[in-house]
């Protein structure tokens, strides 16, 4: 009843440089442009009254999953993470993009305006994968988990044409990694690995001896695709980011999820205890078409579309 990711939300300022930057780095091509405003938009998007967004669509030819949506306000906001500077934050927080090797990757990341976190380095993901990982920003601060693969024949993600992918997962700082599994394996989520990485903390920032419980999870019929990813730095204390994450402020703002049956999917959410955003409105979604949708508020307050094609 409900899909993988559809799409990640990211607001810029500069959605010209925004497209430049994403399709000279990983070769996305444009898949739809937009202007949209109005009572529905601010509902579902929660947009100011009367605020104007240009939308882009981008990902890799043929994608209908893990696709990128740029956004620009016409009153552009800040950085809610300021430059992600805080990594005890809770809510959505990187885009993560495999690519056939990262060193080149991460070159062609600095010269289309983007910059380094971390250096590559790698880990084991599972007995029949590993990583080689490097944290990054685009032109707007926002975090790209870029990375390479090597992965044992037959293993889930051995499946691989060669090139940059579509958004393979959307990554979400949670309080409670378990709490927030439940709620990604009440909407059809399954979990492919599930561990406590130690020893790590350089690569990711965080205080010397703060384990990082992981918990990737995947819909069974995308599995590469479109996934969640959710981090817990254990007994590092957060805070949600409902007040902040909103337009005009820059950053990932919503990750959308497609569904056969809004009415359907509503019910499910208010059995799992989801907030609504806002009420259920019709929109002609860029990418998308004409669409019945609403958003939702997740367990660390993360904002999640659902929409229903008309």
């Amino acid at each position: 009843m409900i899909s993988a990711v559809r799409y990640v939300t990211v607001a810029v300022r500069d959605l010209d440089r925004a497209c430049r930057f994403y399709e000279e780095t990983f070769d996305y091509l444009p898949h739809a442009r937009a202007t949209v405003t109005g009572a529905a938009f601010e509902q579902l998007w929660r947009l100011p009254a009367g605020m104007t967004a240009e939308v882009a669509v981008l990902g890799p030819a043929g994608a209908d999953s893990g696709r990128l949506r740029l956004i620009a306000f016409d009153r552009p906001g800040e950085p809610y993470w300021g430059d992600y500077g805080n990594p005890q934050d809770h809510g959505l927080y990187a885009l993560n993009i495999r690519v056939p090797e990262i060193h080149t990757a991460v070159q062609r990341l600095r010269a289309a305006g983007g910059r380094s976190k971390s250096s590559p380095t790698r880990w084991t993901v599972t007995p029949q994968v590993s990583a080689w990982d490097s944290l990054s920003y685009d032109p707007d601060g926002v975090i790209l988990d870029v990375f390479e693969l090597e992965t044992a024949p037959g293993s889930l993600m051995d499946d691989y044409d060669g090139g940059c992918t579509a958004l393979q997962t959307i990554c979400l700082h949670s309080g409670d990694a378990r709490q927030s599994a439940r709620f990604y394996a009440a909407l059809g989520f399954r979990p492919w690995y599930d561990k406590m990485i130690e020893r790590m903390e350089g690569f990711f920032k965080i205080p010397a001896g703060t384990p990082l419980h992981n918990i990737n999870m995947v819909m069974p019929d995308s599995p590469s695709i479109g996934r969640i990813e959710i981090a817990q730095y254990v007994g590092f204390p957060g805070s949600s980011q409902r007040a902040r994450a909103v337009p005009p402020n820059l950053g990932l703002l919503s990750a959308s999820l497609e569904t056969t049956d809004l009415a359907e999917t509503g019910k499910l959410l208010r059995a799992i205890g989801a907030e609504p955003v806002g009420e259920a409105v019709e929109v002609d979604l860029p990418g998308s078409g004409a669409v019945r949708a609403r958003s939702y508020y997740g367990p660390d307050d993360e904002v999640l579309e659902f929409y229903q094609t008309l």
